[in-house]
Formats: structure tokens, sequence, C-alpha cells
């Protein structure tokens, strides 16, 4: 009898070790670095844009390929303000930081639509890799804090979109 509770025991206690070590595994975040690139939304819009992503345990540099214009970024990992430079070439400040299975990227810029006037955009996205890691999803928000909340709050819901891109190298 005291063999089967000793058995019985060691058998928990493997269950409990095995449990934890799956639970770990997928707790751990995702590693971005690698080659992306975009997917069509329609079948007769052609996927224009590239991303190359290196990842250190300090900081995410993103690259970009779009329309022909190269732009590089590049944020810090533990939430300090690093260097970004917006698709469209607009320069700014950006911020990164790992958020369960997200990583989430702010960014900052100014600019100037009239010559008297400057506009802040922040932007906030949040990537998300498939389970096999070849597929990275791209959800940003806009938001406009010079303006009244309302006036922002009506303009950033047409800036709302969701990029998809495949991966063009092996993770």
């Amino acid at each position: 009898m005291k063999s089967v509770r000793v058995s019985a025991w060691i058998v928990c206690v493997a269950l409990i070790h095995v449990f934890a070590a799956k639970t770990a595994l997928a707790g751990e975040p995702s590693h971005y670095s690698g080659k992306y690139s975009a997917v069509a939304a329609k079948p007769t819009v052609t996927a224009d844009s590239t991303l190359e992503i290196v990842q250190s345990d300090a900081n995410i540099e993103i690259t970009r390929l779009e329309l022909g214009r190269r732009t590089t970024s590049r944020c810090p990992l533990d939430g300090s303000e690093g260097e970004y430079t917006s698709p469209g070439g607009v320069v700014g400040k950006c911020k990164a930081y790992l958020k369960g299975k997200y990583l989430v990227i702010e960014s900052l810029v100014v600019t100037h639509p009239q010559p008297t006037a400057s506009v802040r955009i922040h932007t906030r996205e949040r990537w998300q890799l498939s389970a096999d890691s070849k597929t990275l999803t791209i959800k940003s928000d806009a938001d406009f804090p010079d303006f009244p909340a309302s006036i922002s709050g009506a303009v950033a819901g047409d800036t709302s979109a969701t990029r998809k891109y495949t991966r063009t190298d092996t993770p």
C-alpha cells in the first residue's frame, strides 16, 4: 500500500513538472527578428511593404521599405525613448515593451500641415506573431494629443488599421 502511495506521489510530481515546463514555455515572449512581406488586403491591391526586424534584449530595430522609401526606427524595450522615423519620413520618438503575447510600439511625431501650425500624432501598434511565427499581425491606432478629445476620437477612428505580414526568412 505504501509503494502505491509513493508511486502515485512520484507520478503527480512528474506531471506538475511537465505542466510547469509547458506553461513556462507558453509564457515566453515572441522573438520578432526576421524579414516580412506585407500581405495584400484585397486581391486587387499589391503588397508593397517589407519589414526587417532585429530584436535584442535591449531594443527592437525596425526597417521598413514602403513605396520605395526605406526608414529605420530603434525603439528601446525598457519603455525609454528611442529614434523613430515614420514610413513617410517624419522623425519622432518611440518606445516599445512586451505585454503578454504582444509587442507594443508607441511613436510620437510632430507634423506641420501649415507653416504656422504643428500637430502631434501618437500611434500605438500592437504586434502579434502567429503560433508558428510565420505571420505577423500589426494592429495600429492613432490619436492626436493636441486636439480636444471629441475631435481626436472622431479622426482617430479613421486611422485604425490591421496589417498582416508573412515571414520571408526561416525563424
